[in-house]
């Protein structure tokens, strides 16, 4: 196997694969990229056995081929190499020579036979969607999708394809990100899936700003295909809860609050929380939002945020982390945050169709 490609194509395709690789302790093989030239075009896969990404760079091909190494190691001496061409040789035992300019390296492989194969997705569901807009979509829910590994069903983002939209949500039981979007699609396609979280942070760095996705989809696998890329993903096969039944109604009151404006105050309040009891008190009284923080071994911290308020005054503890990742999320300048007492579930709305439910933390 011999070809030659700008080392800037090469860069390209090794950054786009070199996230999805096993972790250590697994058999080397995991930890390589599969390199496999054929006429004009190089084609580079890495999985880790649940998610499979292949992404395809020109190349002038000397020798038809197929083989795989190191990816970290590769990316590293490909991004030391000065510009220019780069030429890959690797011989009938697996060990590479990479030449560019004055610069050589030899590095051993191992086989494409033992790579392991990523079953593709059946064709039971397709669709196009926006990349910009299933990006977006990502970005405003994944982050609430739960860390804990004995929660398998929550560590993903819940998609459903039904009655001409799409919709995103992710929970981890103590607050819920939801958006919708209008999508055409066929009635035959119409489906809910559960995509991991791994997935779903490896598509939001992957997606382009524009162009579409093309999406395929069965009940155990889903693909998205965009510019040169694919990305396969298993999915989450357990039933995703009723999120529905978590979302309050009749709320008190809905109060607008500039989003930089509580965001910052926040922040500042934050640097005052205890690690092992992480909360900030929000009160709401005639005209403001009082932000405040207090640790025994620290000090306290108070700002002020002029809101459109001439209710009762309601204290509310909440984790301020969730609030501060809702509103990163969120582009709008104004939010609408619905209170009804300190006890109950708050919830946070902008322009667009996007929901956040947030649990308020409960007083010693």
């Amino acid at each position: 196997m011999k070809f030659k490609i700008a080392k800037n194509r090469f860069i390209d395709g090794l950054k786009a694969v070199q996230n999805i690789v096993a972790g250590k302790g697994s058999l080397p093989i995991m930890q390589n990229v599969m390199l496999a030239a054929q006429g004009r075009e190089l084609c580079l896969t890495t999985t880790d056995l649940d998610i499979s990404i292949s992404s395809k760079v020109e190349c002038e091909t000397a020798e038809s081929g197929a083989s795989t190494l190191p990816v970290k190691l590769l990316f590293n001496m490909i991004a030391k190499v000065p510009e220019g061409d780069v030429v890959v040789e690797i011989d009938a035992k697996e060990k590479a020579t990479i030449r560019a300019g004055s610069v050589s390296y030899k590095i051993p492989g191992l086989p494409e036979s033992g790579f392991p194969k990523f079953a593709k997705a059946d064709d039971n569901a397709q669709f196009t969607i926006s990349a910009a807009v299933l990006k977006e979509m990502f970005r405003k829910t994944a982050y609430a999708a739960s860390q804990d590994d004995t929660r398998r069903t929550l560590k993903g983002v819940f998609i459903s394809f039904k009655d001409g939209r799409i919709t995103m949500v992710a929970t981890d039981g103590r607050r819920l990100a939801t958006v919708e979007s209008e999508l055409e699609f066929p009635k035959e396609s119409e489906m809910d899936v559960v995509v991991p979280s791994k997935a779903v942070q490896e598509l939001i760095r992957s997606l382009p700003a524009e162009g579409e996705v093309k999406v395929k989809a069965d009940n155990s696998k889903m693909c998205f295909s965009f510019e040169h890329t694919n990305i396969y993903t298993k999915l989450i096969d357990d039933k995703y809860p009723d999120y529905k039944q978590v979302i309050p109604a009749d709320m008190k009151e809905k109060i607008a609050i500039d989003r930089q404006g509580l965001l910052d105050a926040l922040d500042r309040a934050s640097i005052m929380t205890l690690d092992e009891a992480h909360s900030t008190k929000l009160i709401f009284s005639n005209g403001k939002l009082t932000v405040c923080s207090a640790a025994t071994d620290k000090g306290e911290a108070k700002d002020e945020v002029v809101i459109k308020y001439a209710g009762e005054k309601i204290e509310i503890l909440f984790n301020p982390t969730y609030i501060m990742d809702c509103l990163k999320a969120i582009d709008d300048n104004e939010v609408t945050m619905e209170i009804k007492d300190s006890q109950k579930p708050a919830i946070i709305r902008c322009s667009i169709p996007f929901l956040y439910v947030l649990m308020p933390l409960r007083t010693n």
